[in-house]
């Protein structure tokens, strides 16, 4: 039971932004804002602020469009991440030392040095107003620090596990696909759900690149909701209820597998 407490603290803390989020989505638009937390209270399930939402703004086709980016960006950063940590483990001391101190250098780059040549190298070819094109940061896993991730997670499997992989004939990458990331499943989650939410909530460059109100992502609908006068932000907060739902049912749907490393397996003894 004592046990539970922390644990039950913690939902609650963090619980408890989302829950006022939800009741704050359900005031009337056109009142005071609250006066405490007693006008928090809603008079009931009033809906119209999210029909306002989508029919004020294109937030419907704005959240199409983040999805349509994390379906691309996710698996990718996943993929590429895993692969770049995998060659840092098999390359050679001094090499390994390199590709380490070249990644870690890279990750304590500033962002902005990269958006001017992006966006300009995006416009050559064609892509720079379009919806997918904030997700090439994805072909360079993202982050840096994903594939250092990557890398610590497979630091941590037995050597002998991948050299019985390697006799039993098996290639480089067979041996990545086949032996060493079925045995990161905790890390594969987490790189997951944080790509998720780094281009689910990217900003930058959705607003350095993309111009047109059918191209946008939701992050950019949410920004422009946020200067509504403070009497119609019931309907801004509907619009982030909207917004909120997709990486929380990622998070709830991922959980098992992101915290399944951590638990103890219950070791069943017999009589």
């Amino acid at each position: 039971m004592l046990r539970t407490i922390p644990a039950v603290v913690l939902a609650t803390v963090f619980a408890a932004p989302l829950v006022l989020l939800v009741l704050g989505s359900f005031a009337r638009a056109g009142k005071p804002p609250p006066d405490g937390l007693l006008d928090l209270r809603p008079d009931g399930l009033n809906l119209a602020n999210y029909e306002l939402a989508l029919d004020l703004f294109p937030l419907g086709r704005q959240i199409l469009n983040s999805l349509l980016v994390i379906a691309v960006a996710v698996p990718v950063t996943v993929a590429v991440a895993s692969g770049a940590g995998f060659a840092l483990i098999v390359a050679g001391g001094r090499l390994r030392a390199w590709l380490v101190g070249i990644t870690l250098a890279l990750a304590l780059l500033p962002p902005m040095l990269l958006w001017a040549p992006r966006v300009v190298m995006l416009r050559v070819v064609g892509l720079g107003g379009e919806t997918l094109a904030v997700a090439i940061t994805a072909f360079a896993a993202t982050s840096p620090l994903f594939v250092l991730l990557f890398a610590l997670a497979f630091r941590r499997i037995p050597p002998a596990t991948l050299e019985a992989a390697r006799c039993e004939g098996l290639s480089s990458g067979q041996v990545f696909w086949r032996a060493a990331l079925p045995q990161v499943p905790g890390t594969t989650f987490a790189v997951a759900l944080l790509a998720l939410v780094a281009h689910w909530g990217n900003t930058l460059e959705p607003t350095l690149m993309l111009t047109r109100p059918e191209t946008q992502t939701a992050a950019i609908g949410i920004r422009a909701l946020s200067t509504l006068e403070p009497t119609l932000y019931p309907i801004f907060l509907a619009a982030s209820v909207m917004v909120t739902l997709p990486p929380i049912l990622a998070f709830l749907l991922a959980q098992r597998g992101l915290f399944a490393p951590l638990i103890p397996s219950r070791q069943v003894t017999s009589r």
